[in-house]
């Protein structure tokens, strides 16, 4: 069976802007369609489409509102409901169509997809590393998408690097006033917060809530947007849940010197396209390997676990001998225990109180996502917590810190995965606003599975800031911490 395809397909919708669009169709009658909606243009989906249309499915590429040949003024977030509405009319009216639709996508044409999903047409939704995160992104992860991918009529492919490589202390200048004005491509409104993307983020969490269709969920804990997709899969209907350490170019910028194990596994288009047609010929969806547990195993459980157990202090204090690496706290009814973790004994005494600087002198940098981190610094801009392995957890890592502060700043936990090679990669993050005055705070980690074995480490850096990740204060500044023991949550069958 081989595909037809009718290019630069026009559709104007009600305010008269016309989408463009790429059509590929099977030699078949009518059939279920496929529709990816893209900011990033339609070329780079192309042979996906060749694949499905070849497979008996007919395949629907647009651009979306403003980008590339389509019409009209492209603005993230705002315009994928009606137009995304407007293309599924168009679809099932056309006498190729069956009348069913699949939706697709990844990242930004993910969240399009849920946008549309309310339709009645649709009956799935596959959905890889969907847009945008939960919390408010990193600023660097931030700018890049904005400057290559995100803003504008088209994308801008290497312009981040390029900008970057000629201002190499742009580290210290994300989030100081007036840095879009600076920036050599509109921004919009700068440094982003978690509130920048709020509008979009709860309109896809309904979308995902309203939807009664199956649906497939494909995230990696090596990007920000795992805690989108497990949010998304537990508010959804009908749920596959696929979780790994997949890297996308959409949703994280690997550097050529990628110090990262990326293991072998199922490949997440092979998933896609598997799922898609078992929804659209009513066939069995073969199941794959569901979690990976970094960093390399992949098992058959599902990536969401039920939320941990609250504990009282008192509770938690009774489970923390000085000498233990790991103290699983009681099981629950939901087979779900949490583990109160001290650091290495040789590096942390009980209650030690550690004063951290930051500002000018004291700024320790971030890396790129892939790259490694380096030897493990010590000096007055950095506390490491140590814990030897083997240690694991599944789900957010919690981290409670007493802190004092002269004013509000930003603390930053930054977890690394210490390999006995000295090879040392960043886990996640984890950010608190400190109040004026200080107080106890509790940096929460964004969720991952994580297993280290013996010889491996887990590194809990503390930082005031991390540039370009996290902005770092202008003036310096002088934090007292002390550190509680770090909570993570334990499946009972975390390999």
């Amino acid at each position: 069976m081989s595909a037809r395809v009718l290019p630069e397909l026009p559709l104007a919708v009600a305010d008269g802007t016309v989408l463009i669009g790429d059509l590929f169709l099977p030699e078949a009658d009518a059939s279920a369609c496929v529709v990816a909606r893209t900011p990033y243009g339609t070329p780079g989906l192309w042979p996906e489409a060749v694949a499905l249309a070849e497979a008996g499915l007919a395949v629907l590429v647009q651009d979306v509102r403003g980008r590339h040949r389509s019409g009209g003024t492209f603005r993230p977030g705002a315009d994928e409901a009606p137009d995304g509405t407007a293309t599924l009319d168009w679809v099932t009216a056309q006498e190729w169509s069956d009348g069913r639709v699949l939706l697709a996508g990844t990242a930004y044409e993910a969240y399009t997809a849920w946008c549309a999903a309310p339709h009645p047409a649709v009956v799935g939704v596959a959905s890889r590393q969907p847009w945008p995160s939960e919390d408010a992104p990193a600023l660097d992860d931030e700018l890049w998408w904005r400057t290559d991918l995100g803003t504008g009529d088209t994308v801008r492919p290497g312009l981040y690097d390029a900008v970057t490589a000629l201002a190499p202390g742009l580290a210290d200048a994300l989030a100081s006033p007036g840095f879009g004005d600076r920036w050599p491509v509109p921004l919009g409104p700068w440094p982003p917060t978690r509130d920048t993307w709020a509008e979009p983020r709860e309109r896809a969490a309904r979308a995902v809530q309203a939807a009664s269709v199956p649906t497939l969920h494909l995230g990696s804990w090596y990007c920000a947007s795992a805690a989108t997709t497990l949010r998304h899969a537990r508010l959804a209907h009908a749920a596959t849940v696929v979780v790994g350490g997949w890297a996308s170019p959409l949703t994280h910028h690997l550097l050529p010197d990628c110090a990262l194990t990326l293991p072998e596994g199922p490949d997440p288009t092979d998933l896609m396209h598997t799922w898609l047609l078992a929804q659209a010929h009513a066939t069995p969806f073969p199941p794959p390997p569901l979690c990976l547990v970094l960093p390399e195993a992949w098992t058959a459980r599902s990536p969401l676990q039920p939320p941990a157990p609250r504990r009282a202090p008192e509770d938690v204090a009774q489970t923390m001998p000085l000498d233990a690496t790991a103290t699983p706290l009681p099981s629950s009814a939901s087979g779900r225990r949490a583990a109160a973790v001290r650091p290495s004994p040789r590096d942390v005494a009980a209650e030690a109180v550690f004063r951290l600087l930051g500002g000018p002198g004291a700024r320790v940098p971030s890396a790129g996502h892939s790259a490694d981190l380096g030897p493990a610094r010590e000096g007055p801009g950095l506390v490491r917590l140590e814990f030897a392995g083997p240690v694991g957890w599944h789900g957010a890592a919690r981290l409670g810190v007493e802190v004092r502060a002269p004013e509000e700043v930003g603390l930053v936990a930054t977890f690394v995965h210490a390999r006995p090679d000295g090879v040392r990669t960043r886990i996640t993050d984890a950010v608190a606003r400190v109040p004026a005055g200080g107080g106890r705070v509790e940096l929460r980690a964004a969720p991952t599975a994580v297993r280290l074995p013996e010889g491996h480490a887990l590194h809990v850096e503390l930082t005031v800031g991390r540039p370009p990740r996290h902005a770092a204060p202008a003036r310096p500044v002088a934090l007292d911490l002390v550190p509680q023991p770090l909570l993570l949550p334990q499946p009972e069958d975390l390999p």
